[in-house]
């Protein structure tokens, strides 16, 4: 049994408050980009063994059909047998 969601993150810096002498604000320099990484992934469950797995694969743009097939070839070539998928909102 397999498992399987995705997810992307942007990678932007998280907006903090910090703390200044009075009349004096900090002010703190970034550079912003529009980066992300988006996530595959999969937890297997065997049945028998009842051991766990944890596969995944990340990419640079989002995820589509092309990466979402191969992430599944991946997972087969890795796992014995019949497989269930269980995919949180999965078409």
């Amino acid at each position: 049994m397999a498992f399987i969601d995705e997810s992307g993150y942007l990678l932007i810096p998280p907006v903090r408050c910090t703390w200044a002498p009075r009349g004096q604000t900090p002010i703190i320099r970034y550079s912003y980009k529009h980066d992300k990484i988006s996530a595959i992934s999969a937890v297997t469950v065997s049945p028998t063994r009842r051991r766990l797995g944890l596969y995944c694969q990340f990419h640079r743009k989002n995820i589509q059909q092309a990466e979402v097939c191969e992430f599944l070839r991946h997972l087969l070539r890795h796992l014995r047998g019949p497989v269930i998928v269980i995919w949180d909102n999965g078409k």
